[in-house]
């Protein structure tokens, strides 16, 4: 299934001024994890900045902020790793009922989402993303270490802590496919990323990750301001997928 993806990704070359890379641009073995966290619908929609950008919500008037960290150990520009701050959104796709089209899109296997944030440990992954993709990413310190059952990871902006994410190693199973899409502060039109989940899992025990933001930096405070609570609503952990992201070339 991982060969069947990659063999169907066509690429082609392309370039921003002297520095070369690929289209689209594929992560071959990437770990993941992260975790949802409630937030008021109103909190969320001036984050977003747009009226035409509506957050999901799971209950009415909630929402959910996620935070995903990734270890991306193959890809055409090298390893690397990255942060990202999500706000879920509906999809097009279904009713905009609370819960209904939550579950609609679980069920189908995609996702939408706003990125609110972005970073990577990349100078090179940072100036494509930001320049070409048109994410909001800035460079940053990502570092990983494991502990029994658990992996943490801390994302600092030069030394200053912005948080610490921990997870639990549950036990995983074949994920399939799953499509995202994915819209920016700089652009609106989402842009499509494909993921082959190779080995995936998640679950709604709060014990399973645990979320320490810091009290300075205006990321972390953003998102405690944001935030009901630190207590997670969802958990995921997927130590092997395969990504294809299209850029703004390919939307929906």
């Amino acid at each position: 299934m991982a060969d069947d993806f990659l063999s169907r990704v066509q690429q082609s070359d392309t370039r921003l001024g002297n520095l070369k890379f690929k289209l689209p641009s594929v992560k071959r073995d990437s770990r993941i994890f992260g975790a949802f966290f409630q937030a008021p619908i109103k909190k969320l929609r001036k984050l977003i900045r747009s009226k035409s950008i509506q957050p999901t919500q799971f209950f009415p008037g909630i929402g959910f902020i996620a935070i995903y960290v990734y270890e991306h150990r193959d890809t055409d520009i090298g390893p690397y790793n990255e942060f990202s701050v999500v706000i879920p959104l509906y999809s097009p796709r279904f009713a905009k009922i609370p819960v209904y089209n939550f579950l609609k899109m679980m069920a189908s296997n995609e996702n939408h989402n706003f990125l609110l944030h972005r970073a990577a440990n990349s100078e090179t992954a940072v100036r494509i993303l930001k320049e070409h993709f048109l994410f909001p990413d800035f460079q940053a310190s990502i570092e990983f270490t494991e502990s029994n059952d658990w992996k943490t990871c801390e994302v600092k902006e030069d030394g200053e802590l912005i948080c610490r994410l921990r997870g639990r190693k549950i036990p995983t199973q074949g994920g399939g496919m799953s499509k995202y899409f994915i819209s920016t502060p700089q652009h609106h039109q989402p842009q499509v990323v494909d993921i082959n989940r190779i080995q995936m899992a998640t679950t709604r025990k709060p014990s399973d990750a645990e979320l320490t933001l810091s009290s300075t930096h205006p990321i972390a405070v953003e998102i405690s301001d944001t935030l009901k609570s630190v207590k997670p609503r969802f958990y995921g952990y997927a130590p092997k997928t395969q990504w294809a992201a299209y850029g703004p070339e390919v939307s929906r």
